[in-house]
């Protein structure tokens, strides 16, 4: 007699596997980019770099392509792979898209407040944007502390806690994008990397909107911000002022033994 569970059909499934050597390597590279080891500009060679992660260089290659699709990394004919620059034409599309996503990720990040609020349930709202309130203080740390790389970290830590508290995984991915993409337009500034002086302000500004479950606020501050940003690439000139750190001007190449060092992304 055969049981009930003899006549289950079950679906194809992928055995479950740890991440792939290829999967590391591009977590590295990724994490090289965002800690300024790499920078834009900054060459990526084939067998120094596989040699170095222990790798095979088809499989540094593989992980270099998904660089290459995500805009982080160039592929020059004949030339090899480099760390994308990013002219102010393509900082000026990649702000559009940029854009589009933190509004949306605010705007339901402030839909789930107002609805908690209305619900009777301002506690529940008030812990799920602890977090960012949280960060607001540490950037405001690291600015009083003249830390600006941390507060530039801070900033960026921010938004994507944003898409994160927003739970969804499409807006979760491409902010990841988005964060580093971000830091390679600020190590492109060939003024040296810096923040502008009242991000806390401007942070407050959005928190302020997100607490009270106002996405429409939420929205308009973040357009302002990011059209700021916008217009600075452009015109190469700032309308708010920012605080620069003279270190991180220049790059003296990477530095590949810094490598497979813990990160922020990782």
């Amino acid at each position: 007699m055969h049981s009930r569970q003899d006549g289950v059909r079950l679906p194809m499934m992928q055995p479950i596997r740890r991440p792939s050597i290829i999967d590391q390597a591009e977590l590295e590279l990724r994490n090289a980019i965002f800690l300024g080891d790499l920078r834009p500009g900054d060459s990526v060679p084939e067998v120094q770099v596989s040699k170095q992660m222990g790798i095979s260089r088809s499989s540094l290659r593989e992980a270099c392509q998904r660089l290459v699709r995500d805009g982080l990394l160039t592929q020059i004919p004949g030339r090899g792979l480099f760390v994308t620059t990013m002219d102010p034409g393509t900082m000026s599309d990649f702000i559009d898209y940029r854009l589009g996503i933190e509004m949306q990720a605010a705007s339901i990040v402030a839909d789930e407040v107002s609805a908690l609020r209305r619900d009777g349930e301002g506690a529940d709202a008030d812990v799920l944007l602890a977090p960012l309130w949280a960060t607001l203080e540490r950037t405001r740390r690291a600015l009083a502390a003249e830390e600006v790389i941390e507060a530039g970290n801070a900033d960026l830590d921010l938004h994507q806690q944003i898409a994160e508290i927003a739970h969804n995984r499409f807006l979760v991915s491409a902010m990841h994008t988005i964060v580093i993409l971000t830091r390679m337009g600020s190590f492109s500034d060939p003024r040296g990397f810096g923040v502008r002086a009242d991000i806390t302000d401007v942070h407050e500004s959005l928190l302020t909107a997100l607490s009270a479950g106002d996405a429409s606020r939420a929205r308009a501050v973040l357009r302002e911000t990011l059209q700021e940003l916008a217009s600075r690439v452009r015109s190469g000139e700032a309308e708010q002022e920012l605080v620069r750190d003279p270190d991180l001007l220049e790059s003296d190449g990477p530095e590949w033994t810094m490598l497979g060092e813990s990160s922020p992304l990782g």
